[in-house]
This record gives structure tokens, sequence and C-alpha cells, in this order.
């Protein structure tokens, strides 16, 4: 329980390693913890260079630092599980281990507006099966709504119940239909435009900004009301002298980020590359070079403007999730795995080389997330990273080449 006087609570959702835009978000929030209680909804990791190059220790001692609160994202969920301090300020009442005991604390208490509140979380059940089975070992998924009522029928001494929830927000609407007691949602994972605040059930539900643009606020009333709304950040701000290690962390980050690798090719130079393209591309030169099948999903990379010189910051723009290569076994049927992952969107559109892929085929090389989610057997570790791969054939020849 938090010992300042609370009158509401601040919140942010799916900034997913956007420290470039940080020292305005760690300026607002150690403003907002006079009065506020800080909470996140989820993927506060990966999603840039600043993720793969510090490993998440930058993002970990924000968590820590600043928030009171936080629910679990399906983005560097290890890191909920395995960090001892993010743990200790982790909430979910949804993810169990093999026995059926809570994996996260399923409740936190504190008192706002002198009212006795209760925060908890929930993850919905497509953000857990996007999170890669070797990181969720024994771990299962109760759903939502069971997991709420079954909380609130144990605690009955609470005057407000606030959801953190990694769902999304049409999710999150239905949600608070149906678990009466729920006062107020902050939503995430969904990237959509909705935000609110929207009325559903008895509940407020609202979320904010992503990548660190921006942040949701709700002000508890006399009258166990709830009202609040989201804001956007401004592009500048003071950072506060007792945060200057983590500026210092992200500076030395950045830095590292604007290191070039190389020449940009002719045919990706000045484009913002079509990921299936480009994917393709990659696909066909890992099956030149490794005599196998190969099967990546476009869900791996994201749309980026490229330059002339190919720098850290360009590279992990395109690929932000450090996915790893794997050979795994093929399922019987390709034709009909295909149609099924690509229909329901479970693997995202599928890029593969030969575009046709042999019936014959027994083994593929792929990313682990496919083949740790999609595919059969025991996948078998290559060493080799999906980024490496993209370099290559973004920037074939070596920087001084194009002097």
């Amino acid at each position: 329980m938090t010992a300042r006087p609370l009158t509401g609570i601040t919140a942010t959702t799916d900034v997913h390693s956007s420290l470039q835009r940080a020292p305005a978000l760690l300026a607002h929030l150690h403003r907002a913890r006079q009065r506020h209680l800080v909470v996140d909804a989820g993927d506060w990791f990966e999603g840039t260079g600043y993720h793969q190059l510090g490993g998440g220790a930058v993002e970990r001692k924000i968590l820590t630092r600043l928030y009171d609160v936080v629910v679990p994202g399906n983005h560097g969920f290890v890191n909920y599980l395995r960090d001892q301090d993010l743990h200790r300020v982790a909430v979910c009442a949804n993810i169990t281990r093999a026995d059926g005991s809570p994996a996260f604390h399923t409740l936190y208490r504190t008192l706002i507006g002198g009212r006795r509140a209760a925060v908890t979380g929930i993850m919905g059940p497509e953000a857990f099966d996007a999170i890669r089975v070797s990181q969720r070992p024994g771990l299962r998924l109760v759903d939502p709504v069971h997991a709420l009522k079954r909380l609130a029928a144990a605690t009955a001494d609470v005057d407000t119940w606030v959801l953190l929830s990694h769902a999304g927000f049409d999710h999150d609407l239905a949600l608070a239909d149906v678990v009466p007691h729920l006062d107020l949602v902050f939503s995430g994972h969904c990237h959509s435009g909705a935000r609110g605040p929207t009325t559903a059930g008895k509940a407020l539900v609202l979320k904010g900004c992503e990548h660190a643009r921006g942040y949701a606020q709700a002000e508890l009333h006399p009258d166990r009301r709830w009202s609040g709304g989201h804001h956007a950040l401004p592009e500048r701000s003071s950072v506060p002298t007792e945060l200057a290690d983590i500026t210092a962390s992200i500076d030395r980050l950045s830095a590292r980020l604007t290191e070039p690798l190389g020449a940009i090719s002719s045919s990706w130079a000045r484009t913002t590359p079509d990921r299936h393209a480009l994917l393709t591309a990659v696909a066909r030169r890992l099956h030149h070079q490794h005599d196998l099948p190969v099967v990546l999903s476009d869900s791996g990379l994201r749309p980026a403007r490229l330059g002339t010189t190919l720098t850290a910051a360009d590279l992990f723009a395109l690929e932000p999730f450090a996915n790893q290569l794997m050979i795994a076994d093929a399922p019987a049927d390709w034709t009909a795995w295909l149609r099924h992952h690509t229909a329901a969107h479970l693997a995202g559109p599928i890029a593969t080389w030969p575009e046709t892929l042999p019936a014959t085929a027994r083994r593929v090389l792929t990313s682990d997330y496919i083949a740790e989610t999609f595919l059969p057997g025991e996948p078998q570790p290559t060493g080799l990273m999906v980024a490496d791969t993209l370099r290559a054939v973004l920037a074939p020849s070596p920087l001084t080449d194009s002097r």
C-alpha cells in the first residue's frame, strides 16, 4: 500500500521501449506520483533498438522506480516473471501455474481519496497466446471473467475496483458489462484509436496513447465516481536530477543506435520497404545459405523509412523483436497450415522460400516464435538472428565502398 495521499491514478500502456520519448514521460510520472497512483497496462518492453541493445535494463529500472503497480504484457513477459523487483509490483489475476496457484500477485490495495481501492490485472487470451511458449513454461490462462468474479467474492471490504487490462479496448468494454464490481478499467494491448473514456456496465474504460506519446488519468470523487481522460505528453521536458542515471543510460544507447552499418542497396535506399517483399528477400537468402525451406511471418517486421546509410536504429526499427532462427519440424500438410494461419491471422501473412513450399519438406528454417508456437516437435536453435540476414540484404556492401 502506498503511504503518500492519493487522489487519482495515472496510467500508461504499450510504451514498447520508446526510450527516445522517455524524458517527457519520466518528468511527468515523477510529478504525478505526488498525488497519483502510477500504473501501467502492459507491454513496456520490446519494439525498438533500445531494448535490443540494452536488454530491457533501462525499462526495468523505470518500471520499478516510478510505477506502483503494473500488469504484465505479452512483450517482454519473461521480465515480469524473473526480475524480483518487477515481479513485486506486478499484478495479474488470471495467469496461474500448473498447480493452480497464481503466478503473480492478484491484488494491490491502497487508499485513494480516502477510499479503499483494489487494483488488479488481467491478460487476454490473444495476448497470452502471443507469448513464446518457452517464456511461459507451465503457465495457464484462466478466463478473465471467472478470475475477476472469484477475486471480488473473496474481498468484500473494497470501496472501488480498478482493473489494468492487457486484452484490448473492445474486450474490456465487453468485460466491464459482465463484471459488475469494476469501477475503472485502464486498457492496453490493442493499439487501436479507441481510447475512451467510455462507460461500460458501471465502469469507466479508458486508455492512454501508446509508444510514450501520452497517458490516461482518472480522479476519484467523494461520491465514488471516477472521471478521466487521455492526454498527450510534450515533445520535451526537463528530467529531475533524481533520474539522471536513467537518462544517462538512454543517451549511451542512443549513441550506439546512430552507428552506421553499411551503405543501403539502391533497391531499398530512400524507401519504406514493403514488409512482405523484404522478408521474402530474407527468406530467399537464408534458403540459399542453408538449403532448407524458409518460413517467416510478416508480423516480425515493422515499416520504417530508410535513407542511404543503414544504422543500428534503422535495423532495429525494421526488426524490433530480436527474432531468432530455428530449425523445426514441418507440418503434415503445408497447404492447409498456410491457409489456416494466414486466414486466422495467427502468425500473420507468411513469407516463404521457395514461394511454393515442397510437399516433401520435413524440416524448415523459421523464427523462434513460429517454431515454438505453431509447429510440431522440439525446434533446434541455430544461434542466428533474423536481423543479421536482414542487414545483409539491405546493406550487402561495407560502408567504405560507397564513398
